[in-house]
């Protein structure tokens, strides 16, 4: 049986867990008395660092047993801190506090005051419902993979890719709410904070329905709410093939030879629409006919733009990919320019980290699956590479127009989206290096 409980034991976890990816919790949440302990553990690592080279064997044991010591006395101080969380989550009246944050040309967003009993009630709300849901988000790669190899085949088909119209937007509440509640699953305090969360939502947003993006347990609740939508699609007839990657659905139908008037995108959008009450994006939506073979089709489809045919399939990125390549680019350059007038050393380090790290790949500290990120693993089923050199072009552009220093310039011109790619370029980051570069690409504005 899961403890679902909000005790000292699973906030333990929790904390270790986000630790271990680089997050650092306790200067993330401003826990200044643990901090105070980190630090001190710090300094006492830097001084056995120092004595080990020098080979002060004496110093070093003294040493080792006063980081012991620090580290008990840690321990001693963290679960003070995590009960005294745990207790202003079960006290009467706690609620999550939501904030909307307005994006210009975007969807809201909202946040959560930075709070350790905010952030551990949603960790722990999260954990639940992965677990208990067996909550799992599909792999893009293998979706991808897949898509590929059946496009490639010449047996007739007919393909629809779509995703819902503002996804996170229009939950129907209530719907989930079902979910939820249908197999009694939950524990009475997590269904209780959950509802606060939704209404929250509704006071903040002024709507019935949606879930608030921005909030990491809304990607699950999300999941929950599809796998309805999932099972339905599924049980259709002829369907041969189902994915989807968070909305983005893709749904391929072996047609018999006697269907020929059958409409399958009004049966997808009557399944979704009417039984699940959420809408079909029109303008994202995709049918391709290909009962009849020989004719060369392109497909739009997370991040690819595979173009097919004749046996033959050809993967480029979408536009929209390409453009976000180029804006993460310009604000790596902005923000050096604006940062440089306070720290032109650090600053100049940021920027060359920031474009090692766009132009090559790494693995994700401190993760488990081992993780690798980066221009070629992130796009890894790219057969024709022509944008990746008008993107290093892109980037030669901003070395040479608004940086100043010549030995930036020549050590930035090293780098390659192409090259990269093509070499698969490897390059390791700390888990503070990484949280430092990646900083300038999620702020909201």
């Amino acid at each position: 049986m899961l403890d679902q409980s909000f005790s000292y034991d699973n906030f333990r976890i929790i904390l270790d867990l986000e630790n271990r990816k680089g997050i650092h919790v306790e200067d993330k949440l401003s826990m200044t008395s643990v901090r105070f302990y980190n630090e001190k553990i710090r300094d006492c690592n830097e001084e056995i660092r120092n004595k080990r080279k020098a080979g002060d064997k004496a110093s070093l044991k003294l040493l080792y047993e006063t980081k012991k010591k620090l580290r008990e006395s840690k321990e001693i101080e963290l679960k003070k801190e995590l009960e005294k969380v745990s207790r202003k989550i079960s006290a009467k009246g706690f609620n999550i506090s939501l904030k909307q944050v307005k994006i210009p040309g975007k969807k809201d967003i909202y946040t959560t005051p930075n709070k350790p009993e905010q952030f551990f009630v949603l960790k722990q709300i999260q954990r639940n419902i992965s677990r208990l849901f067996s909550v799992k988000q599909s792999n893009r790669n293998t979706i991808v993979e897949q898509v590929i190899s059946l496009l490639g085949d010449q047996f007739p088909k007919y393909i629809i890719r779509t995703d819902i119209k503002d996804f996170y937007e229009s939950i129907e509440q209530d719907m989930l709410n079902q979910r939820i509640v249908k197999d009694n699953l939950l524990s009475p305090l997590s269904r209780k904070i959950l509802q606060g969360i939704l209404n929250s939502y509704k006071d903040k947003s002024g709507s019935s329905k949606g879930i608030p993006r921005g909030i990491g347990v809304s990607a699950f609740l999300a999941e929950l709410f599809m796998r309805d939508i999932d099972s339905d699609i599924l049980d259709l007839k002829g369907v041969t093939y189902y994915a989807r990657y968070v909305d983005d659905i893709i749904i391929i139908f072996t047609p018999s030879p006697d269907e020929n008037s059958r409409n399958y995108l009004n049966e997808i959008k009557d399944l979704v629409e009417i039984n699940h009450r959420v809408r079909i994006n029109p303008v994202k939506t995709q049918t391709l006919d290909l009962r009849s073979t020989g004719a060369i089709h392109t497909i739009k489809y997370l991040g690819y733009q595979i173009t097919f045919g004749a046996g033959q399939v050809i993967t480029k990125l979408t536009d929209s990919k390409v453009l976000k390549y180029r804006e993460r680019i310009k604000l790596a350059f902005d923000d050096y320019l604006n940062y440089s007038k306070i720290n032109k050393k650090l600053a100049r380090k940021i920027l060359v980290r920031r474009i090692r790290f766009l132009t090559g790949n790494t693995r994700l500290v401190n993760n488990k699956r081992n993780i690798l990120v980066g221009i070629y693993y992130s796009n890894r089923h790219l057969t024709d590479t022509c944008q990746l050199h008008g993107v290093d072009n892109y980037l030669l552009w901003q070395i040479n127009h608004r940086i100043n220093s010549f030995n930036l310039k020549e050590r930035l011109k090293k780098y390659s989206f192409i090259n990269g790619f093509k070499d698969k370029r490897f390059s390791p980051f700390k888990a503070t290096e990484l949280a430092e570069i990646m900083k300038v690409w999620e702020k909201p504005f």
